[in-house]
This record gives structure tokens, C-alpha cells and sequence, in this order.
């Protein structure tokens, strides 16, 4: 008979009350694998039968359930004390103690008043979260390991992890479950007398090399401006200009660089005749850690909406000290003259660096 989730439910709810009471005796006789799972993890098929061929196929879509002995597919897996949330997922094997690392994954509720797993669903087309996600490893293939977690601090932190190593059919995802090994007792090396041998090292180094000072700007860059508001009746919009990089590759003399921005009056784009001046574009410079390895740079004073004087400074980079990349930003204000008719206004800015 195959186990639909109804009757999963209802066989799930029927072992709970006569397993609470034996939850520690069960738990302390957990025994670590040599994959390094906390303690066994027995497959039973769509059917609740335990599979005892090794060469099993399973699909990507058939059910499979994981319990904590041979016995039934209900007997629980049980988890620590301290638990508050209970997962089945997929991981790179070495990865299972990581939940941020896992590539699919999805909640796997305990059995209520207690820490325990109840007939783990392990078919991997559930796991509904984390990337690539089931199906990105359908479609990769390859060794993984998949079973269930016990966490903390909202599913942050890992204390205690049951799986079995699959190998997953790249495309179709059919896959097998290796067996189940207990790790052995660890071998106590013999005693040996300590003997001390030098070895001379003389490596060759290379100097670097001085690169050059660059500017990097996407092709077909433009700023994105939200949509204006009225503000004390004065319209009014806020933007980004959007990520820019100098890349100073002189790592021998190290001069520093200044960056400077200008921008050109604002012309209507439905009439050339109506400008607005570039002094009521605002901006404020910032640089932006996430890509950023050089040191020393730093952002130069904002330029305030309705009275900017351009050029301007937008960035520095001390010298002696900054090299490689310097990832900038700059938030944008834009405070169109009342007088002045609706519309949209072009305009351009430029970026210039120059070594100190």
C-alpha cells in the first residue's frame, strides 16, 4: 500500500504518544557514521517497507522515508534537547553542519511536545528551498548528502545532523543511497621516539610589476531616478547613480588618485529650449565595502540639491597606501525650479581621475 500524506499523518500521530516516554533511552544509543551522520538513517519506500537492497533506485519525485532504526518507518529520529527546529536537506557532503550551505532544503517539523522527526519525507522535489535548489542539483548531478537536521537560533546553527551519502543521475535525478556504516573505534598510534631533521628553504621571489590607474564604468551606463514627488510643492526625485570603479594597478610607487565629477545643464527632452541648471542635482558620494580592496579612500563631501557647484569632488585615494579596487556610489538629488514645465530633463555626468 502506498503511503499517501493523510495516512502518513495518521500513522505519525498514533506512534507519537507510545514513543515520548522512550526518547532518551532511544537517543542514547545513537551510533555515529563514518559519512559523519550523528547516527543511522534507515530508508523506507513509498509502501513504509524497509529497503534492504543497497542498489535501490529511487526518482526524484518517489517518496522516500527516514527513520532511526530497521524496525518501522514511524520510529523517530530524534533530536537534541536544546532543538527548536527540525529540516530535511541537501548538501554538499562536508556541508551538513551548515544550514547557510545547504543547496535545498525545507522545514521538517517535530512531532508536537517533543524533539522528535517522525517519518522523515526525504524525496528530494519537497526540498522547496536554498540554491540551486532541487532542481539544480536534479540537473548537476553528483554525490550529496541528504537527510535531516536538528537546529537552533531559527535555524541557524546545526546541532545534530542524520543522513545517508545518495549519488544522484545528473538530468533524469534518479538516485542511490550508500550504505550505512558505523565508524570504528579510533586507532591509538604507537608511541615513537621524536627525531628533528632541518630543511634549508631559499624560494625566489618575484617584484611586482606597476600597472596603471583606470576607470571602470559599465557601457551604456545611466543613473535610475525614482519616481518625483512634491515636496513643499517643489517637485522632487531621488536616484542612484549606480557602481563605478578605479583600479589603480601601481603597486610601486603607489601615488594615490583624486576623482572629480562634473555634470552638464538639464534639457527638457520634449523642448531643447527649457533647461535646468546642474546646480539643483545633488550629490552624495560613498564607497562601497562589498568589492573594495584598497585602502585609504574615502568620499568626498556630499553636493546639496539647489546649490551643487560643479566639478566636484567625488572620491580620493591617499597615496602610499591604495592599491587595487575602489568600488563608488553616489546618492542622487534632483530639485526641479517650480517655473519650470514637466517633464523629463537629460543630462550627463562625467567621471574624471588624475594620479596625486
Amino acid at each position: 500500500m502506498k503511503l499517501n500524506s493523510k495516512l502518513r499523518i495518521a500513522a505519525v500521530g498514533v506512534v507519537s504518544l507510545a514513543l515520548m516516554a522512550g526518547a532518551t533511552s532511544a537517543s542514547a544509543a545513537v551510533q555515529p557514521q563514518k559519512n559523519g551522520s550523528d547516527g543511522g538513517l534507515y530508508i523506507y519506500d513509498t509502501n513504509g517497507e524497509f529497503v534492504t537492497d543497497g542498489s535501490t533506485v529511487f526518482g526524484w519525485e518517489t517518496d522516500a522515508y527516514g527513520a532511526s532504526d530497521e524496525l518501522g518507518y514511524t520510529n523517530p529520529t530524534y533530536c537534541p534537547a536544546e532543538s527548536t527546529e527540525g529540516w530535511t536537506f541537501m548538501s554538499a557532503p562536508g556541508d551538513e553542519r551548515t544550514a547557510a550551505a545547504w543547496q535545498a532544503f525545507r522545514v521538517n517539523g517535530f512531532n508536537p511536545g517533543t524533539v522528535e522527526i517522525v517519518a522523515a519525507t526525504l524525496n528530494p522535489i519537497q526540498l522547496i528551498l536554498g540554491l540551486p535548489g532541487q532542481s539544480g542539483i536534479k540537473a548537476a548531478g553528483g554525490t550529496y548528502s541528504l537527510g535531516v537536521a536538528c537546529t537552533i537560533n531559527n535555524g541557524v546553527t546545526v546541532v545534530g545532523a542524520f543522513y545517508r551519502t545518495v549519488t544522484v543521475t545528473a538530468g533524469t535525478g534518479d538516485y542511490v543511497f550508500s550504505p550505512i556504516e558505523a565508524a570504528g573505534v579510533p586507532e591509538v598510534p604507537a608511541e615513537e621516539s621524536e627525531t628533528v631533521q632541518n630543511i634549508a628553504l631559499a624560494p625566489t621571489i618575484l617584484a611586482p610589476e606597476n600597472g596603471v590607474l583606470s576607470l571602470e564604468v559599465p557601457t551604456g551606463a545611466a543613473a535610475t531616478f525614482a519616481t518625483p514627488t512634491l515636496v513643499n510643492n517643489v517637485s522632487t526625485t531621488t536616484g542612484t547613480l549606480g557602481a563605478v570603479t578605479v583600479n589603480d594597478g601601481r603597486f610601486l610607487t603607489k601615488e594615490g588618485w583624486d576623482l572629480t565629477a562634473n555634470v552638464v545643464d538639464f534639457t527638457n527632452s520634449a523642448d531643447p529650449t527649457s533647461t535646468i541648471g546642474k546646480s539643483q542635482l545633488g550629490i552624495a558620494p560613498s564607497v562601497t565595502a562589498a568589492g573594495t580592496v584598497a585602502t585609504g579612500v574615502t568620499a568626498a563631501a556630499p553636493q546639496v540639491a539647489g546649490s551643487a557647484t560643479y566639478p566636484a569632488a567625488f572620491a580620493s585615494g591617499a597615496a602610499a597606501n591604495t592599491t587595487g579596487l575602489s568600488v563608488l556610489n553616489a546618492d542622487l538629488t534632483f530639485v526641479a525650479p517650480q517655473a519650470k514645465a514637466a517633464g523629463t530633463y537629460n543630462s550627463t555626468l562625467t567621471l574624471t581621475v588624475v594620479s596625486k
